[in-house]
């Protein structure tokens, strides 16, 4: 039996769109001057307080391998059991029904915790499993 409609935020990053549940996306925040974390991965582009949290930001383009793209100026903020991130974004598209699960577009590593393509309004997109990734990410991977 398929999942009903999920209602997802569709964001660019660079040239892709991916799409988070919306019930995880508390929020969309221009980009703020980041602390740079020494040794730390070329997608963890820094951190930044926000509402007394600190928050990491993560460069989806950076973090799935392809060339990094500097035009982001905003960044959605993702809630999850286990703690907060946040994912650059070029653009905000806007909340679309995904159905169903697409396939994983990997086996291991990022793409593990992304699924797709997904079908949105504005074109396909890669949806990402907030909660995996984070705990893919936590492992230092």
């Amino acid at each position: 039996m398929s999942e009903g409609p999920r209602g997802h935020l569709v964001f660019a990053c660079g040239g892709s769109l991916y799409a988070v549940p919306a019930e995880r996306a508390s929020e969309v925040v221009n980009l703020p001057s980041l602390t740079r974390v020494p040794g730390a991965a070329p997608h963890l582009l820094g951190v930044f307080a926000h509402r007394g949290e600190v928050l990491p930001v993560i460069d989806l383009t950076r973090l799935i391998g392809k060339p990094a793209d500097e035009a982001f100026r905003r960044v959605v903020v993702v809630r999850v059991g286990r703690g907060v991130m946040a994912f650059t974004a070029t653009k905000v598209i806007g909340v679309s029904a995904i159905e169903g699960a697409p396939p994983r577009l990997g086996e291991s590593g990022a793409l593990a915790f992304m699924h797709g393509p997904a079908r949105v309004p504005s074109g396909d997109c890669a949806t990402i499993d907030p909660e995996g990734l984070l705990e893919f990410l936590a492992r230092g991977r």
